[in-house]
Order: C-alpha cells, then sequence, then structure tokens
C-alpha cells in the first residue's frame, strides 16, 4: 500500500473513532438532560404543593387573626402600637 492510502485509511479510521465518541457523548447528554428535566419536574410540583400549603395556612392564620381583632378590639390595638413602637426602633438604628 501507498503512503497516500495508509494516511487517508489512518484519517478515515481516526474520523470514525471521533464519530463514535461525540454519538456516544451525544447519547449521555440525552440522558443526563431527561434525568435533569425529571428532576425539575419533581421539584416543581413539591414546590407548587409547598406554596399551595403555605396559602392555605396564611389563610388559616389570617381568618384566626381577624376573628380576634374582631372579638379584643382594644387587645388588637396595643399588640398594633407596641408592635409599630419595636419597629421605629429597630429602624433608627
Amino acid at each position: 500500500m501507498s503512503d497516500e492510502k495508509i494516511i487517508k485509511t489512518a484519517a478515515a479510521n481516526a474520523a470514525d473513532k471521533i464519530h463514535n465518541g461525540v454519538d456516544a457523548t451525544e447519547a449521555r447528554l440525552d440522558e443526563s438532560v431527561d434525568a435533569v428535566s425529571a428532576r425539575l419536574e419533581s421539584l416543581e410540583a413539591q414546590l407548587r404543593d409547598s406554596g399551595e400549603r403555605l396559602l392555605a395556612g396564611a389563610k388559616e392564620i389570617s381568618d384566626a387573626a381577624s376573628k380576634q381583632m374582631r372579638t379584643h378590639p382594644l387587645a388588637a390595638f396595643g399588640v398594633a402600637f407596641v408592635a409599630g413602637i419595636a419597629v421605629a426602633r429597630l429602624l433608627r438604628r
């Protein structure tokens, strides 16, 4: 065989190996992207559920606070007054 054919064969073999490596890497990347995508979907569902529970809890607290303010308006005023003084002192510093 001539030197030219040997070089062409070696180049073709190297190109095939590179192509196979790129294909294998692409397949692994696709699998990784799919795994990350599935994990993100799971996290999104968990965050959505947590957000809904948080909103439900906040609504319960708000309802309870409203009921307490209607039942004990003077105490509610006193708590708000003390909280205002505390915030004012914190903001002065």
